[in-house]
């Protein structure tokens, strides 16, 4: 065979193994949605000459024409790519761009090989680290300036001993596209199917994605823009069981502190801001334990004197919208769930006539899990962490004003009370009598010559 034929069967077998590895990076859906295209041509200057391929900012992959790789090493490569492009560590401007230094580079290689790690797309080089240092890319690149760069991340990229990443100024027309914002959302995406091929609600990626209910889209936005109740919100289960509702009487929603779990019924009809209330209601009931701090009062006016006292509150933050027919009265606005409970507790006839969301003459906060026992966590840690992690998360961020009584009732929750040995201790302390004797000052003895000013105190006298 000529010198030229043979050229033609390595260019065709490093094609084959090129485009097998392309085929793998473009069946992930996460690298998919990251727009490059590639350039293999036999005169092409811009490959690298002793590594697999570089990328460019204008979106363009300048692999080495003739290099002989296997489709896994490929696929890795073009992936390694692929991440450059959707960590924006190629952004696109227009005019004159400096080129990162080799700090820069290797810390951004540094970072995708990371990520890798976890996210395997292919077989990576047999050189590289089996570990990469903890960081983003700048503090990596800052450390790595003061430090000395280590030999062993120098190399780590796709070009040998070349940059793998050049900035070229932007010459095209319009807005570049966002390679970033596509790569986080096609992220995002792909994470939200594996979870629901983990739950069982799809059988591969590609399926769609299942409809989520009223009451799942409501307990979704707490988690994600709600910070004050998304980690009590991330916790709790929701139970959507309509015969269980309706052998149990649970009208609209019931909740069990307990086992962590809100019953809804699923054959009421609301619209998503009527459901953020009504879940928003019962992780109050929960969070703020309002089932224990009943005590030996009417579990139900109890429960109706905090339907009160939670509906005014949500309604003083406008989380969602009151449905019609919830406990409402602006005459008892400020007051604390035992002070309503005060001012109500006179008038059982009419209050007994009240109703709560589980139903009329039923309150909603259960005192039992309705479905099999289980092994739940510490209560009043989840309940306790949850609201107060929240409440400084809404602090921080400045997301609004909060009333007055529920930022006590959160920071009374963070001061649990004594246990219970600490508190007999100090009640043996004042109510029973020591049984060694004590010196007194009743009868001070006589003041010794080096302190004539200050008399001692008396002889021990025997136990009261």
């Amino acid at each position: 065979m000529s010198r030229a034929g043979r050229g033609r069967k390595k260019r065709d077998l490093a094609g084959e193994a090129f485009a097998e590895g392309m085929r793998l990076v473009r069946a992930n859906p996460a690298l998919a949605a990251v727009d490059f295209s590639v350039c293999r041509h036999p005169d092409c200057t811009l490959a690298p000459r002793d590594g697999l391929l570089t990328v460019h900012s204008s979106g363009q992959v300048h692999a080495h024409p003739d290099r002989i790789a296997d489709p896994a090493l490929w696929a890795w490569s073009l992936a390694h790519a692929a991440l450059h492009l959707g960590f924006g560590h190629l952004p696109v401007a227009r005019g004159e761009r400096v080129q990162p230094d080799r700090h820069q580079l290797a810390a951004r290689c540094a970072v995708v090989n990371r990520f890798l790690l976890t996210f395997p797309i292919g077989r990576a080089p047999d050189h590289l680290p089996s570990a990469y240092p903890d960081g983003d890319e700048e503090q990596l690149a800052d450390r790595w300036r003061r430090t000395g760069l280590p030999p062993a991340y120098e190399h780590c990229g796709t070009a040998g001993g070349e940059p793998d990443q050049v900035l070229l100024a932007w010459e095209g027309l319009g807005t570049p596209q966002d390679r970033q914002l596509a790569f986080a959302t096609a992220l995002t995406r792909t994470v939200s199917a594996a979870m629901d091929m983990a739950g069982g609600l799809r059988d591969t990626l590609d399926d769609e994605a299942p409809g989520k209910r009223p009451w799942e889209r409501a307990l979704a936005w707490f988690i994600t823009s709600y910070p004050l109740l998304g980690g009590i919100a991330a916790g709790i289960k929701l139970v959507a069981d309509a015969e269980l509702a309706r052998a149990h009487g649970i009208s609209v929603a019931a909740v069990n502190a307990e086992a962590g779990e809100i019953y809804v019924n699923p054959l009421r009809t609301f619209e998503d801001e009527e459901w953020r209330f009504v879940l928003a209601h019962e992780m109050l009931h929960a969070a703020l334990r309002h089932g224990d701090r009943c005590g030996t009062r009417d579990p139900y006016l109890f429960n109706v004197a905090c339907d009160y006292v939670v509906n005014g509150w949500l309604r003083e933050m406008q989380v969602g919208t009151m449905p019609e027919g919830l406990l409402y009265d602006r005459v008892l606005e400020g007051l604390s769930a035992e002070e309503v409970y005060d001012r109500i507790a006179g008038d059982l006839r009419r209050m007994r006539r009240l109703s709560t969301l589980r139903g009329k003459g039923a309150g909603d906060i259960l005192g039992a899990p309705l479905g099999p026992p289980g092994h739940y966590t510490d209560l009043d840690g989840f309940y306790r962490r949850g609201l107060a992690q929240g409440l400084d998360l809404h602090e921080r961020q400045e997301r609004g004003y909060l009333p007055g009584g529920l930022v006590e009732d959160i920071r009374a929750l963070s001061h649990p009370p004594l246990p219970w040995d600490a508190r007999l201790a100090r009640w043996f302390d004042e109510f029973v009598p020591r049984p060694e004797p004590v010196r007194s000052y009743a009868r001070p003895s006589r003041p010794p010559s080096s302190t004539p000013a200050i008399p001692p105190p008396g002889p021990y006298l025997p136990p009261e």
